[in-house]
């Protein structure tokens, strides 16, 4: 998958109360050549659900939470991430992973 438009979507995400890790980036970075075309779609997906408040209520250990959506068979992409008090959304990291994230 194409670094660029990654980017060029995450920097419209941006615009609108949202803040990348450096880890977040680039995980992107490294891993985005081996990326199938869908998952760009999964990943703005679970940015939208976050943009508009649809996620579980639940935190996990380090205090974030999480969205997940399946990639393909057994395999799903989850987002962790903070709300901040300024209304700001501090997206931490992204993991791929096989069975339950």
């Amino acid at each position: 998958m194409n670094l660029e438009l990654i980017n060029h979507f995450i920097e419209e995400f941006e615009k609108s109360n949202f803040i990348f890790s450096k880890a977040f980036k680039n995980k992107i970075a490294n891993e985005c050549e081996s990326w199938k075309n869908d998952w760009v779609e999964v990943l703005k997906k679970l940015l939208r659900k976050i943009k508009n408040g649809q996620y579980p209520l639940t935190i996990d250990n380090k205090g974030r939470f999480r969205v997940t959506n399946p990639l393909v068979k057994n395999q799903y992409m989850a987002i962790f991430f903070s709300k901040q008090n300024n209304g700001n959304f501090f997206i931490d990291i992204i993991k791929i992973g096989i069975n339950n994230i």
